[in-house]
């Protein structure tokens, strides 16, 4: 009772605590333990622990001191799903042999699935003949939970995370952030700490039950209870909308009408947050039961989902007028930018008669088209970096990774180091700063005092380098270290203005939530000027996030636009031919002896690559006969890792081709993972791809083949001669692509 917790204790939490630390210490360990697990029911007879003396006679004085009682008839329902099948059937059998329930109504069969059986159980027995029985009388459940979730919450501000984390920290198997934990209270009083557990237990509760209860069109055949009653009249009083009380009411409309006239106060800022969440997901669920209803619940609710929600909801009740308003009174003052776009973009198509969107207009305004061959998809802004360094222009695939590293370099300090802000400990990964969009509300003077130190280019690039130099490598949820990170961001500064760039970060301190991801897939330079695009090949969609991204960056100067992709065969394409001869069949196990490349462009040849590899091992002598490549040959020549910078380089920007493309790709990349490097690049198998365009074929091993349409082939099974061969059946089959796409 003495952490930074310590204020948002009351005198039963303290007393739940002085009680706790009375107890011996194999008592406090069996409480530990029972925490541990999942379930609120303990078997007593089933701890067996060699470092806790004395369970059973610990475990007796627990129960005698009430940190356990017997079950309650009120959790017989949970009790039965946490059994084992057995352990049903056998309960079964007692309430049949002791009860007065109806033979018929306990009728199973021990093949049945266990879910079947909960179900004969449970709408066959009564919960108190349930508790009664032999097996339930052996097991406990515990009379503390409300104390030890409200401990949890204090600390982790969820109802997810346990108390076994620490175990897995301590060895090893989970990392924490420690070095940026700042080990603080989340809630700044109490009221606020017991109002958000509260509302957060009411929701998760919620969540839970309604999709159990039963359907709007199945009326309650009890008669409402008269409390509940009452808090439904209240509900539709406030509202001006009378209640017949001859009409009955379905489980699941009075479930919800009680609960949105009966839910607790919320104090604070998290409790506020979570009360809305729960009044939104209380009104979308009441929708359909009465929309009139909903609706004025929705319109109530200030937040980004609920006041669209609402607009959507009122427009097709008819409600035109009141949602032109509304939506006019949004754009004066709207609460986000993501509610803004909403906003205007509605108001345009349903009033305005405008017959495109927001999106469509930048999709129009602002796109260009350009043709990618095929081989790229499915790693489409790869496809598009090649077509650009093609053509002499700098691109870089950076979406969000340059802006959120921008944002972390900059404002490292203010996000993890202020007091009050940063982690509240260490198994946190978002500050709560960011997570609830308050960062500039909390930090603003800081925010201002360290925009307004950066006068110059130089110095934001020096600001950012001190705080690389200083915190590389430390974990964070704000962005990736990379190696080329500075140089990345280097280009950016020094190809924008200065003023554009402190503009974006502030808006992304003020608005983290929405300024956070949808940037454009690539950076470009091209004759010394900057751009971006957005990426979209056939079926893409441009999502609201990414215009508001592009919208931002758009009204701050920077050059953005929108590039579609349609598929065709390029003519300009490099294609890396390739031809590996191994050690044996498995690349994790066997090693790479010789490797010939052939570049291509536009059917000819316009560069050799080749080099034997010294495997670092014996070659076995049957490979040795099918490839003539012994181990004297090898002795003297290059390991892989001395190749690996030329093959890179060799085959960066082609799409990788081979016979049996698999083969010689995996293992290629598996030499580059040996070496802890990454290797992508797009396949095309001439195997598969002559299969396909040239049918009917007795055989399609590469000697066949080439002996079938009569290609030279020096040397088959030697690395140069097959890549060779395979080019020439490259050359084949991109013919038959090239008059399949003029005929599209």
């Amino acid at each position: 009772m003495t952490g930074p917790c310590e204020s948002l204790l009351d005198s039963n939490d303290r007393l739940f605590i002085e009680r706790f630390m009375s107890l011996s210490k194999p008592q406090k360990c069996l409480i530990v333990r029972f925490i541990n697990r999942k379930s609120i029911f303990v078997k007593p007879a089933s701890y067996i622990y060699e470092e806790i003396e004395n369970i059973a006679d610990n475990f007796d004085f627990l129960f005698h001191a009430e940190w356990f009682s017997p079950l309650k008839p009120k959790n017989a329902a949970a009790f039965v799903e946490h059994l084992t099948k057995d352990e049903i059937i056998q309960i079964i059998d007692d309430v049949k042999a002791h009860s007065n329930a109806s033979s018929n109504q306990l009728v199973y069969k021990k093949s049945q699935a266990k879910a079947a059986l909960i179900d004969c159980l449970l709408t066959g027995a009564s919960s108190k003949d349930i508790v009664k029985t032999e097996l339930a009388k052996s097991y406990w459940q515990g009379s503390f939970d409300k104390h030890i979730s409200y401990f949890l919450y204090l600390y982790f501000g969820n109802f997810h995370s346990k108390l076994n984390q620490f175990s897995m920290r301590d060895l090893g198997v989970m990392r924490t952030r420690k070095e940026q934990a700042q080990v603080m209270a989340r809630f700044a009083d109490i009221e606020s700490a017991k109002s958000a557990f509260s509302l957060h237990s009411l929701l998760n509760e919620i969540r839970i039950q309604l999709p159990l209860l039963s359907s709007a069109a199945n009326v309650v055949e009890e008669p409402t209870p008269v409390v509940v009653e009452e808090q439904i009249i209240q509900a539709y009083s406030s509202s001006g909308t009378a209640l017949n009380p001859d009409n009955g009411q379905s489980e699941k409309h009075v479930f919800i009408l009680s609960h949105i006239s009966n839910l607790p106060e919320a104090i604070g800022a998290k409790a506020l947050d979570l009360d809305a969440k729960l009044q939104f997901l209380l009104a979308s669920e009441l929708l359909s039961l009465d929309a009139a209803y909903a609706v004025q619940l929705l319109k109530s609710i200030n937040t980004d989902a609920a006041q669209e929600k609402w607009v959507r909801e009122a427009y097709k009740l008819g409600l035109t007028e009141q949602v032109e308003t509304e939506l006019e009174r949004i754009i004066q003052s709207p609460l986000s930018e993501d509610l803004l776009a909403f906003a205007e973009d509605f108001l345009a198509r349903k009033y305005h008669k405008k017959r495109t969107s927001v999106l469509t207009d930048m999709l129009r305004e602002n796109s260009q088209t350009i043709q990618i061959d095929e081989m790229h998809k499915g790693a489409v802004e790869r496809g598009v970096v090649a077509y650009y360094e093609q053509r002499e222009c700098r691109a870089f695939r950076t979406e969000n990774e340059i802006w959120r590293a921008l944002f972390g370099l900059y404002f490292w300090r203010e996000i993890y180091e202020l007091d009050g802000l940063g982690l509240s400990n260490e198994f946190e990964h978002v500050p709560t700063s960011l997570k609830t969009n308050q960062f500039y509300e909390f930090a603003s003077e800081q925010i201002e005092a360290r925009l307004s130190t950066t006068d110059t280019k130089a110095t934001l690039i020096q600001q950012l380098s001190m705080s690389a130099a200083k915190y590389y490598g430390q974990g964070n949820i704000v962005f990736r270290w990379r190696k080329n990170i500075l140089e990345r961001l280097i280009l950016l500064i020094n190809h924008s203005k200065l003023d554009a760039m402190l503009a974006l970060l502030k808006a992304m301190t003020q608005d983290w939530k929405n300024l956070s991801d949808g940037f454009p897939d690539l950076m470009l330079i091209e004759n010394d000027k900057l751009r971006f695009e957005e990426v979209k090949s056939e079926g893409d969609q441009l999502r609201r996030n990414q215009l508001l991204s592009i919208q931002k960056l758009q009204s701050l100067g920077f050059d953005v636009r929108i590039t579609n992709v349609t598929w065709t065969i390029d003519p300009l394409q490099p294609y890396a031919v390739i031809d590996i001869e191994t050690t044996g069949g498995r690349a994790q196990h066997h090693r790479i002896t010789e490797v010939g490349i052939v570049k291509m462009i536009g059917g000819e040849v316009v560069a050799e690559w080749q080099s034997l590899i010294n495997p670092e091992r014996r070659i076995p002598h049957n490979i040795t006969s099918l490839t003539g490549i012994d181990n004297d040959m090898v002795a003297d020549a290059p390991l892989f890792a001395e190749v690996a910078d030329d093959i890179d380089e060799f085959t960066d920007g082609c799409v990788f081709v081979a016979h049996n493309v698999n083969f010689d790709y995996g293992f290629i990349k598996e030499e580059f993972n040996r070496l802890e490097r990454h290797y992508r690049r797009p396949k095309l198998c001439t195997v598969r791809e002559m299969r396909k365009h040239y049918k009917g074929l007795s055989s399609y091993s590469l000697a066949n083949l080439t002996k079938h349409f009569g290609i030279d082939m020096q040397r088959h099974h030697r690395a140069m001669s097959d890549a060779v061969a395979a080019g020439e059946l490259l050359n084949m089959v991109n013919e038959k692509r090239l008059a399949k796409d003029n005929e599209r």
